[in-house]
């Protein structure tokens, strides 16, 4: 018998180690299934290494985290402004 494949699974922020049957560079045979999966999906990535898988997912993290402080700076900015808002002259008053 030959020796399993063994690669490693980056899905939704989780590195598990997958033994798999056969390995191409499209698609992998998991040996606990009988069917193929693709090697890349919208909803995980296979590597040839732990470290691999990591640092795609560093990457990944990374790049969250300066979208979503840029987010903050741009409602931060945004609730400034419309704090410091004034009615114009002709707006209506309530008695």
């Amino acid at each position: 018998m030959t020796q399993p494949i063994i690669l490693w699974r980056l899905k939704w922020g989780e590195i598990k180690r997958v033994e798999c049957t056969k390995v191409t560079a499209y698609y992998v045979w998991p040996a606990d299934t009988r069917y193929r999966e693709a090697r890349a999906s919208d909803r995980h990535i296979y590597y040839e290494t732990w470290e691999e898988a990591h640092q795609a997912d560093l990457a990944r993290a990374d790049n969250k985290l300066v979208y979503c402080r840029r987010e903050l700076e741009r409602a931060q900015g945004n609730y400034g402004r419309i704090k410091g808002m004034k009615p114009p002259d002709d707006a209506e008053v309530q008695p």
